[in-house]
């Protein structure tokens, strides 16, 4: 009998908004400071709760304004569940702050034409932490997505109002790698804010893409004439030929009536003896040249309204080759470029929106808002909710000297650890990441749920056995990070194989050097390549190279080759004896032999070869020859 039914499928996960600043005050203390913030997200989520008939009494709290008669010892740990999950965790022993929103996607714009109607089996995660420091406030937020892995709706990009509501706040100032977020622009307009510049855009902690606006370059157009009235005397009437005075173009002059002209803009001529012969005067009319300067896009009006989203920067023409000189960016006349680390992502022309430049600020916007989707961000030391939960356990655990207490403990570490392992499940199946990897972590972490059923044991095993257990909850801890940054250098896998050597220069070039013949045979290659695949092994010889240098243990190393199997082999001393040529690449009349390899497929499926050796000189990687499989001696594959 054929049924009929909804097909359960698997989710992925990823970051829609993100945003991490450091506040302080002139104004008040660092306590006030942390209160003000968390005071700001109170009233957020109040208002966003109004119409509920009953709210938490968490929840209610003073305004903002009112952080004065706001005490601390008033914050505690909740959760509350009402068709959407809300949970807060605070530590005041460390000074954390964490809330946590899931809620089911409602739709956007409804009952409007812009009507986006709610996507099946979609839901958000909005989370909101601070962290209370010496001399500041850390702020980190963040708004995951969570849907069907075949979901083709897009997601839109929505920043928390408690953004703007805190950048706004006069007792606050909100910093990211030095830049004060308030809604105003940094122009390069001297030198000082041109080293201001380029601090904030070589912070390595800076997470929030660069806007540059360039300055705009002068036109010059013919205005309309200005006349310049003379007496030229006649041939007839006067000793000066004609040919005394320099003769205007054609196309710069024409005759008119001086009589209504200014006399200062007279030219200065002999007056004729001849008194008796008089010209009426005439004038000598010269279209003057003007520069205009070109209109420019207002930069103004789009930091105000990239608050959280971007940092807007104005360059003057005069800083255009410094800019380029510290940046390694090129910057023309009108351009708009969006810069993400220290890369420029996209770049406009002023060709591209001179016709229309205030309608192209919505565009533009909503590019710059794009790029926090997916995008990987630095939030300093912020805990937010599931990692403050950890800690929470751990501070807990080491409180208490009870075993039934620590193992009741070490049970709810397991089950917070799981929900991090099955989020990151999610987002390894939106980027395409390896499955493998995580069945290993999953693997480890079943190992430690075993290890954990023995804490039954007498109490002086227990102490050898939480010691064993606290080293393996950090070992997976190191694995969750392994494979979040593997995620994140994943994300930025070009698509096209004529990007692969470019993208190996700007992230490996310390590791790896790419011949120009391998560059030639992968530019020149038709066959079907996985560009995603071969990217991989290009990330795995990163890792090779770092092993050889001794930065990297072996067991760090597998970790590169658990998805491809990747694995260093040598070439046949054989075939590079009988093709040595072909084994052979030159570099600066240095010939080197590339006697290793990596390798994936076959020829009746996708194949990949990427042929290398190591150079002790530079302590380098040389690839001389990918993707295609070099001749061997043995019936090729």
């Amino acid at each position: 009998m054929e049924y009929n039914t909804t097909k359960v499928r698997s989710l992925k996960s990823y970051p829609t908004y993100q945003f991490y600043a450091k506040a302080d005050s002139k104004t008040v203390r660092i306590n006030e400071v942390f209160k003000i913030c968390i005071l700001e997200t109170l009233h957020w989520i109040r208002i966003r709760l109004q119409n509920l008939p009953d709210m938490p009494n968490e929840l209610n709290a003073p305004e903002p304004e009112q952080f004065c008669s706001f005490s601390e010892d008033e914050l505690s740990s909740f959760s509350y569940n009402n068709g959407f999950q809300i949970d807060v965790i605070y530590i005041d022993a460390i000074g954390a702050w964490s809330f946590r929103i899931t809620e089911p996607d409602m739709g956007v714009n409804l009952g409007t034409p812009r009507e986006r109607p709610a996507v099946n089996g979609r839901s958000f995660t909005t989370e909101i932490a601070f962290l209370k420091q010496s001399n500041c406030v850390e702020i980190g937020m963040r708004t995951v997505c969570s849907e069907p892995s075949d979901t083709s709706v897009d997601c839109e990009v929505f920043r928390p109002r408690v953004v703007k509501a805190l950048a706004e706040n006069e007792h606050l100032r909100l910093l990211h790698s030095g830049w004060i977020i308030d809604g105003k622009p940094l122009e390069i307009t001297s030198k000082a804010e041109m080293e201001r510049f380029i601090d904030i855009f070589s912070a390595e902690d800076r997470s929030l893409p660069v806007v540059i606006v360039a300055d705009s370059k002068t036109e010059i157009e013919k205005a309309h004439p200005v006349t310049l009235p003379s007496a030229i005397p006649s041939l007839s009437a006067n000793k000066y030929s004609f040919s005394s005075f320099k003769q205007p173009s054609k196309e710069l002059s024409v005759i008119i009536n001086a009589d209504k002209m200014p006399r200062k803009n007279c030219f200065a001529v002999p007056e004729s003896k001849d008194k008796k012969t008089k010209e009426k005067p005439q004038t000598v009319v010269k279209k003057t040249c003007v520069h205009t300067k070109l209109p420019v896009l207002d930069y103004t009006e789009l930091a105000r309204s990239l608050i959280g989203f971007a940092i807007v920067v104005f360059a003057d023409e005069k800083y255009f080759k410094p800019i380029e000189n510290k940046t390694h960016i090129a910057i023309d006349y009108g351009d708009i470029l969006l810069i993400t680390k220290q890369e420029a992502v996209q770049q406009f022309t002023y060709e591209q929106y001179r016709e229309d430049i205030q309608g192209f600020l919505k565009p533009l916007k909503k590019e710059v808002i794009a790029l926090q989707k997916r995008s990987s961000y630095s939030f300093g030391n912020v805990l937010f909710y599931s990692d403050a939960k950890l800690k929470e356990y751990r501070t807990k655990r080491h409180q208490t000297s009870s075993l039934e207490g620590k193992c009741s403990i070490y049970k709810l570490e397991n089950a917070e650890l799981k929900a991090q392992i099955k989020e990151l499940s999610q987002q390894q199946n939106d980027m395409q990441q390896t499955a493998e990897n995580l069945r290993i972590a999953q693997k480890k972490l079943d190992n430690l749920s075993k290890e954990l059923e023995s804490k039954n044991e007498a109490y002086d095993k227990l102490l050898t056995e939480t010691a064993a257990k606290e080293e393996a909850y950090r070992k997976s801890a190191d694995l969750v990070r392994f494979y979040q940054h593997m995620i994140d250098v994943a994300a930025l896998f070009p698509t096209d194989k004529d990007d692969v050597c470019r993208w190996i220069e700007d992230n490996y070039s310390d590791l790896l050097f790419v011949a120009s013949r391998a560059e030639s045979e992968l530019r020149k290659y038709s066959g079907s390549l996985d560009v995603s695949s071969l990217c991989d092994g290009i990330v795995y010889l990163a890792a090779y190279a770092k092993y050889r240098r001794q930065e990297l243990t072996e067991e760090e190393l597998s970790l590169y080759s658990e998805r491809k199997h990747w694995e260093i082999q040598g070439c046949g001393k054989e075939a590079l004896r009988i093709y040595r040529s072909d084994y052979t690449v030159t570099i600066d009349g240095e010939q080197y032999i590339l006697d290793q390899h990596i390798k994936r497929g076959v020829r009746a499926e996708e194949l990949i070869r990427i042929y290398f050796c190591w150079d002790d000189n530079s302590q380098k990687i040389i690839i001389g020859s990918m993707p295609e499989h070099l001749a061997t001696v043995k019936k090729s594959t």
